[in-house]
């Protein structure tokens, strides 16, 4: 039997990883801990996760074999044993969260120029699991899917699975341009804990947008349900910003800022404008306070 050590540097919700590395390892009788004490803890192995590149390191790490993975430390790694997306995550890791994590599907065909699924997950939509695979009877259901859509069948048969279990589903940003009477039809049978997310990254969604946003309608799903990312800062303009979350807006839905470069002053002013949404119907961007005093500045 061997001790193990996970370590989850930087991740916003449970992490998916690491909770089916603990039941992988105790499974074969493994101890297994989520966390390090340098003073107490003296693992024969330990996993560490991180997911954006520039979180900083732990201060102290084992010094035992380390086997670390997530988008923030390679786009390759792979967990060293079979099936992983069907091994059921040990959720007792995070025993304040009742919500379950998985995926139905991996890869996007999109090859977007910012995203890393292309080269973590592959080109292609592929079915790696079914939602027995990943829910313990959890009221809430996050999804971490790349493009679910991508495959309107799937989408389908797999929007029956979790109508059928009468859950809450958290979606990963869907595909605006992908939405039709079908999928908008087998999305709306499903009950939602949040939003409905998709994105206008750029341009190649300009005439899918309003398109998207009439086809859900005339399935049932308000505009006021769903939720718009706008990534801005990549190969954008300002301009062009202000016209994709304006018009979002002006449709009944909720433009979200999402900054390429957090540590750009217009950026990030921007997306505090944007996602308040206090200050943002209160204010315009022009005249919010933060912003003045930076432009001032320079």
């Amino acid at each position: 039997m061997s001790d193990v050590c996970l370590i989850d540097v930087d991740s916003k919700i449970p992490n998916l990883a690491l909770m089916r590395a603990s039941t992988h390892h105790k499974q074969r009788g493994d101890s297994v801990k989520l966390g390090f004490d340098p003073l107490f803890d003296h693992p024969d192995l330990c996993y560490a996760s991180k997911i954006f590149d520039f979180t900083q390191e732990p201060q102290f790490m084992p010094d035992c074999e380390t086997l670390k993975g997530g988008s923030g430390y390679s786009l390759t790694a792979r967990m060293p044993f079979d099936d992983y997306d069907r091994i059921m995550p040990d959720y007792s890791l995070y025993p304040n969260s009742n919500m379950a994590i998985g995926r139905f599907t991996r890869g996007c065909p999109n090859k977007c120029p910012w995203c890393v699924v292309p080269k973590m997950d592959g080109n292609g939509v592929r079915h790696v699991a079914d939602l027995s695979d990943f829910w313990d009877g959890q009221d809430v259901v996050r999804l971490l899917d790349d493009n679910l859509l991508a495959d309107s069948d799937e989408f389908c048969r797999d929007c029956e699975q979790l109508s059928k279990a009468g859950v809450h589903v958290v979606w990963e940003a869907l595909d605006i341009r992908l939405i039709t009477d079908e999928t908008a039809q087998a999305l709306a049978t499903v009950k939602q804990s949040k939003s409905i997310h998709f994105a206008w990254d750029g341009h190649s969604q300009d005439d899918a947008v309003a398109k998207g946003i009439d086809t859900l309608k005339r399935n049932g799903i308000r505009p006021y349900r769903l939720m718009f990312y706008v990534l801005v800062g990549f190969n954008t303009s300002p301009e062009y910003d202000m016209h994709r979350i304006m018009t979002l807006h002006k449709m009944g839905t909720n433009p979200f800022v999402m900054p390429f470069d957090k540590r750009d002053p217009y950026q990030k002013h921007l997306a505090r404008w944007c996602n308040n949404k206090f200050i943002f119907k209160k204010t315009s961007f022009e005249n919010y306070e933060p912003w003045k005093k930076e432009r001032s500045a320079r």
